[in-house]
């Protein structure tokens, strides 16, 4: 399977990491990655909530996904990054990553914030991916995904998958 010659990937995150732990992480896999395949990370902002109840959360997450949409282009292929999301084993996911590859130039993995991800942005022809059934934090899960794409990325090359 050939990957679209201007493929790109674009991560849109709430924020940037407040750990320097995995921000160092994160820039280290962007580093490794990028060779590869084009793609950048941007923030959309998460909306900050002082005393949540289920209307400010509501709000909340509209205002997230209006700002997520102005990042979106209509030939993107769009995948949630969820907990209501397919999880996959490296293997299997790499197939389906090629497949995503071919059908769209530009892929958009998409990150909520700590109250997920507003429900207009899981529209029918949007795919879902989880990366594990365990919650974890948006940080931790884009350092985790940023390691499966750069494993993605090394077995479509044909590097070496275990070391």
């Amino acid at each position: 399977m050939e990957i679209h010659p201007l493929a790109k990937i674009l991560i849109l995150s709430p924020s940037a990491c407040s750990s320097h732990a995995l921000a160092d992480l994160v820039k280290y896999y962007q580093k490794m990655t990028n060779p590869m395949i084009s793609f950048e990370i941007k923030h959309f902002g998460a909306e900050k909530i002082s005393k949540p109840n289920e209307a400010l959360i509501e709000k909340a997450l509209k205002k997230e996904a209006e700002k997520i949409d102005k990042f979106l282009k209509p030939k993107d292929g769009i995948i949630l990054m969820s907990e209501f999301g397919k999880t996959y084993p490296t293997l299997e996911l790499q197939k389906q990553f090629e497949k995503w590859l071919e059908k769209s130039p530009r892929l958009c993995f998409i990150f909520g914030s700590a109250y997920g991800l507003h429900k207009s942005l899981y529209k029918p022809e949007r795919l879902k991916l989880s990366l594990s059934p365990l919650t974890m934090q948006h940080e931790l899960a884009l350092v985790v995904w940023m390691e499966q794409l750069y494993r993605l990325m090394t077995l479509k090359t044909g590097k070496r998958y275990h070391y």
